[in-house]
């Protein structure tokens, strides 16, 4: 499904910027306003990381015709749903949600890591996009 590859590139393209805005504003300063006022919108948050990670859910299940599965699937899939939910455990942090011991550990874990993720997801996104149809063993 040609509409779930192109969500997914989209997605994780934009959920990776606002995640690594920090490294990225250092890089290109030029752009330090626009990825501020991205990255501090709640709604943001709430919205890129139900995107994110129902995206990546789906590209999970919906393979496009010549992918493979590092790369055409399973590499975009996992940095979707790990961006989405360190952009969801943000939103739930700020919001000052009480969430299980369990939960609460992941979410840490999530957030502190968040430019990793946010890289991952950037890393995906061109990947998947150059590189969709490379055969990996």
């Amino acid at each position: 499904m040609y509409q779930i590859y192109f969500l997914s590139i989209v997605i994780n393209l934009i959920v990776g910027i606002v995640l690594a805005r920090d490294i990225l504003m250092e890089k290109f300063p030029a752009f330090g306003k626009l990825l501020d006022d991205i990255g501090e919108a709640d709604i943001f948050r709430l919205a890129g990381g139900i995107a994110a990670a129902v995206v990546g859910l789906l590209k999970l299940l919906a393979v496009s015709p010549g992918e493979t599965l590092i790369i055409g699937d399973l590499f975009p899939a996992l940095a979707g749903i790990a961006a989405g939910k360190t952009l969801l455990s943000e939103y739930f942090r700020k919001k000052k949600v009480t969430l299980p011991a369990w939960a609460a550990r992941g979410a840490d874990f999530l957030i502190a890591s968040r430019r990793i993720w946010g890289l991952t997801a950037i890393a995906a996104a061109v990947l998947h996009f150059f590189f969709n149809q490379v055969v990996i063993l």
